[in-house]
């Protein structure tokens, strides 16, 4: 923990536990969802769309959309899926959702 106090501000701590609280509530599809767009943090509404059909197996990924979007964890843009603001700072100290689940892990 040392090592992520040295590179994580205490807000960052504070996000890193909100949002573990929140990823431990997501189905299955809201976390494929929710991976996808962490590690692409924007990606266009048809890619979206065709990926997750494709090759994550959601087989409705707007209305997984939808229910992420009410969380607050993503933002629909024009014609776009963003990663919600408040995570995009983290997002670009962390990396990919790997190494997020691998950082909520060490988290007390």
């Amino acid at each position: 923990m040392g090592y992520l106090r040295r590179r994580l501000s205490e807000e960052d701590i504070k996000v890193l536990y909100k949002l573990r609280e929140m990823i431990s509530r997501f189905s299955s599809e809201e976390l494929k969802v929710f991976a996808y767009v962490w590690d692409n943090i924007s990606v266009g509404e048809l890619l979206f769309e065709r990926d997750l059909y494709t090759i994550y197996k959601v087989s409705k990924p707007i209305l997984v959309a939808r229910r992420l979007r009410e969380k607050g964890v993503i933002e629909r843009g024009e014609g776009c899926y963003n990663l919600a603001k408040w995570l995009r700072k983290l997002r670009k100290k962390v990396g990919s959702f790997g190494e997020l689940r691998a950082l909520l892990d060490k988290l007390p």
